[in-house]
């Protein structure tokens, strides 16, 4: 078996440089941390983790707290974050939240006395949860979470909302030349029962400076709600209001939309283009998978929010810069929601 003795002699330098070199410390020059990486791969050197653990004080183990809902979500979520974390030599350890604060927090204090060096906690699909972030003030040194709005009290972590997914969406028609947008939802987050936009909502509006006469008004907003509207598209159109986008806030409503316009016997962009807008929590369809519906989609990327998830794990819990991983590029700290032009999204004329 390789040692690190072999792997200074190899590169030629000692054995306190290889050491910060394979332990991803940012203070040893990129020239010379090449040459340690290049010895380590020629002698098929593998660090030994009990080692790593015993100098470094470190489990190299990181906790991962999933809800019990969205399994899908989850589990794409949690197959790039390990699989991002192994690139960096850390493993994942899981527990479940079954949604309520207290078995998140009992999920917590287990992987942290189990010897994890850290927790990443996703609360995205948790409302009621996430909604709450006392029980992270004190942990926010050890605790990484991501959540679905805004963290409050100095909580370490990032969110991932659906009103930046809105907003984003009504950008995107904003930009395509539409002036007069729909939002067709059934998230009582998004729109109220009145057909109000939410505060929050205009916020991320706001912060993409597409706020103000353009944004959505309440005769171009409809609230789907669980006892279900039989026609949303004709409920806008016998108001009476000119439109020549509609965006839709899940694939039920899409197929309705799209389903009804058809009826109608419209044409598809040219007299309505439709956009879907998908919570946080649905995981991106894969790339040339068969859509029932061709419609354009602004989503996250599942990948995209492990990735940044990842990166806030080796900040806070190594102090580890993310340059000096396999990858050829460090990871992001932030991400934004993304646009996948299946169609039906047109410049309207």
């Amino acid at each position: 078996m390789t040692t690190i003795y072999e792997v200074a002699a190899r590169a030629g330098v000692s054995l306190s440089t290889v050491s910060r070199v394979l332990n991803g410390k940012a203070s040893v020059n990129a020239a010379m941390a090449d040459k340690v990486k290049q010895a380590a791969r020629e002698l098929h050197y593998t660090p030994s983790q009990k080692a790593r653990s015993l100098a470094s004080k470190h489990s190299h183990a990181v906790g991962v707290v999933l809800p019990n809902k969205h399994m899908l979500f989850s589990s794409h979520l949690l197959f790039s974050f390990e699989h991002i974390l192994r690139q960096y030599q850390k493993h994942c350890v899981v527990a479940f939240s079954h949604d309520t604060l207290e078995s998140e927090n009992e999920a917590i204090e287990f992987l942290l006395s189990q010897g994890c060096d850290g927790v990443f906690v996703n609360t995205i699909a948790s409302p009621s949860i996430a909604s709450t972030t006392k029980h992270l003030q004190d942990k926010k040194h050890s605790v990484v979470t991501l959540s679905q709005s805004e963290l409050k009290g100095g909580v370490t972590g990032f969110s991932a909302s659906i009103f930046e997914v809105a907003a984003y969406a009504f950008k995107q028609l904003r930009d395509l030349g539409h002036n007069d947008i729909a939002l067709i939802s059934d998230n009582s987050e998004l729109v109220s029962h009145t057909n109000e936009i939410s505060l929050a909502l205009k916020a991320a509006l706001s912060r993409l400076s597409v706020s103000g006469s353009t944004s959505f008004r309440p005769e171009l907003s409809i609230y789907v709600g669980s006892e279900g509207t039989d026609d949303p598209l004709l409920e806008l159109l016998a108001k009476e209001t000119a439109f020549s986008a509609v965006i839709c806030t899940s694939d039920a409503l899409v197929k309705l939309i799209v389903t009804s316009a058809k009826e109608l016997g419209m044409e598809l962009p040219n007299d309505l283009s439709i956009i879907a807008a998908q919570a946080p929590d649905s995981p991106l369809k894969p790339a040339g998978s068969p859509l029932a519906y061709r419609v354009s989609t602004v989503a996250y990327s599942t990948l995209d929010i492990a990735k940044v998830a990842a990166s806030y794990c080796l900040s806070s819990f190594y102090e580890q810069a993310t340059d000096e991983s396999t990858s050829n590029s460090a990871l992001p700290t932030s991400t934004a929601p993304i646009f996948l032009d299946y169609g039906s999204t047109a410049s309207f004329t």
